[in-house]
Formats: C-alpha cells, structure tokens, sequence
C-alpha cells in the first residue's frame, strides 16, 4: 500500500508491505549518482541474507545508543571518507533511534543530502513519518535535531517478523497513543483486538491508521507550532521516564499515556478516562508500570523541565485529553507535583 503526504509541495510516499525492500530501493536509486546506507548494526546481523545486496554499509550502534554526539560525529565522518556528495541519497535503516540519528546526519552533512526511511521496528512507523531529526543531549533527549524530510519511506514488514517481546510492547506504545488521538472509542477496539496479546498481523490495519493519522497531522503543522504538538501525547513524561531508567521508548510511551489519562481526570475533574481499566489491561500486556509508582517526583520534574514544548518558567507543557479533543496546556510546577503525587499513591 502507498501511502502519499500532502504538502503543498515536495511530497513523499510511504511504501507499506511485505517483500518490498529491494524493489524500492532499486527504484530510488536509479535518481542518484551514489547510493550510501546507514545501518543498525543488531538490524543488519539479524537479516545479513535480506541486505546481503548492500556493500560497505556505515553500521551505527544499535537503539538509544546510535544518538549520542559522538556516535553522530563518527557517522558523518564514516559518510564524508566514503565519498558523499550532495547529490547522494542515503538510506537509513534501523529502528526509531536509528531513524532520528540517521536522519539528523543526512540532514546536516554537506548542510543536507536526500535520504530515505527504512524503519524496521513496529515503533518506527511513527518516527519515520513526518521529517523530524534529533540526537539527545546530557540535558535529555531529542534537544539537538532539524526538521528534514525523507524523500520516501520504505516500511516492510517482514522486518517485524524478528522482533523481541521487548520492541513489540515499545512499538504498541505509540500504536495505541494513534489510536487515543483519533479517539477513545478507536482505542477500545485495538484493546478488544490485543486482548491475549499483541499479534502483527492483527496489527496491520493499525499501522496503517496510525502513518495516515500523524501523515495529516504533520503535513497541517510541519514545524510544531501547534497541531503537531498532540503527537507528543504521553511523552512529557515518557521522556523523562525513558531517561533515567533506560526502557524502551514506547512502553514508557503507555507509562505516560496512563500518567496523562489521570492528570486529565484531574485537570479536567471529570471522569474522562475509566482508570482501573486502563491500568489492567496495560498490567496484562506486561509494561513496566511499577515505575510509575518508584519514581522520584523531584526528578521527574527537573527532566520534564527541558521538553521542548515547555513556554513559561515554573509550568510544564501538557498534552492532555478532554474526552476525545487533545489540549495543550501549561501547568504549573506546583500543580504538576500535585497530579504525580496522586498518581503514585493511587498505584
């Protein structure tokens, strides 16, 4: 399936299917003088046969590891002593860390080269849609990055065929948060279809749902300078989770999904979300909520203190829900401290 954004201009496609790798790469290389590739290197000894076609790949250190500064410094380099040239196309092929430092590393050599998206993770169908770049930070993550689109993205499936229990409930982190902003009712069908578990061919037509959801999101408000916002629902504190006790992205996506869903109770003092199911079922599926009830508020503030959305001192940028319209809303410190508070008491 192709999937087209619809900017005024410059559009790409999202390729979606099984087997479609090596096609697709064949037919966007044949535009440029030099093809180079940047690779997970877990990714590419997992499926060495499938990308047995690709010489001489740049391999990066596999998950949060490949956004380091100096890891980014040794790609570049890696791509400068190849050859790259301006008109070069690179493809980046990994999962969402991958495809964040990937991207950020096309979008600045030579002050920008074409590149190509080849996500292969479940948690990448997000990342990989939409021309956002970032390495993190001492400071936290995702603080060093561009706005770079891709030329194209090529999501094949099979790629999810070799995923660890782990990814799978990090990439159905951000599946379920699509499903939330397009509504609750929405949600509760994927909760009725994941019930004993999260299987990918049950997955499909989320997936898909989900690159149309942030595909239109996205081409409305390129720059996040207002709708594009909501796609950050339940990283607030995902990210400072994420930070200080190093678990994937997308399960501590659900932990800030369930965080946002009480503080939206709160904020709103109306009964938006039915917490003990929630609570439940993301329990069942075996996410780590324990965390929520250990963390240490002092310091959850201090990292959600560097989120880009934050505006004023002393308040914290929200994404919240009321019922199924997503707000942005500043909050104060105080208040925030409150919320956590009543959210660790009530674990």
């Amino acid at each position: 399936m192709d999937i087209k954004t619809t900017y005024p201009s410059n559009n790409y496609t999202i390729h979606v299917g099984e087997s479609i790798l090596h096609h697709q790469i064949e037919a966007y290389s044949k535009k440029y003088d030099s093809i180079f590739y940047i690779i997970d290197s877990r990714v590419y000894d997992l499926h060495k046969e499938v990308l047995s076609f690709i010489k001489s790949p740049v391999l990066t250190r596999s998950g949060e590891a490949s956004k380091t500064p100096e890891e980014y410094i040794r790609v570049v380099e890696s791509l400068l002593e190849k050859g790259i040239k301006r008109n070069s196309l690179i493809f980046v092929i990994g999962g969402g860390a991958t495809g964040d430092a990937g991207g950020f590393s096309a979008s600045t050599v030579l002050r920008g080269v074409d590149y190509i998206q080849v996500p292969t993770t479940l948690l990448a169908h997000d990342s990989a849609v939409g021309g956002k770049t970032a390495i993190n930070s001492a400071h936290g993550k995702n603080l060093i990055g561009t706005f770079h689109r891709p030329k194209a993205v090529i999501y094949d499936l099979d790629f999810l065929n070799t995923l660890p229990e782990s990814e799978l409930l990090s990439g159905f982190g951000e599946v379920f948060k699509h499903m939330l902003l397009h509504s609750r009712d929405k949600a509760k069908t994927l909760i009725r279809d994941t019930e004993n578990g999260i299987l990918i061919p049950d997955l499909k037509k989320y997936l898909i749902k989900g690159i149309e959801i942030k595909r239109d999101i996205v081409t409305e408000d390129e720059h996040e300078s207002g709708k594009r916002k909501f796609l950050n629902l339940g990283h607030t504190l995902a990210h400072a989770l994420e930070y200080k006790y190093k678990f994937p992205h997308g399960q501590a996506v659900i932990l800030g999904l369930y965080a946002m869903m009480t503080i939206s109770n709160e904020f709103y003092q109306k009964s938006i979300f039915d917490l003990p199911f929630y609570y439940e079922y993301f329990d069942q599926l075996g996410y780590p909520l324990h965390y929520l009830k250990e963390m240490d508020i002092d310091e959850m503030i201090r990292l959600m203190k560097q989120d880009k959305k934050n505006q004023k001192n002393d308040y914290i940028g929200f994404i919240l829900m009321n019922d199924d319209t997503p707000e942005f809303k500043e909050i104060e410190e105080i208040k925030i401290r409150q919320y956590l508070n009543a959210l660790k008491e009530s674990i």
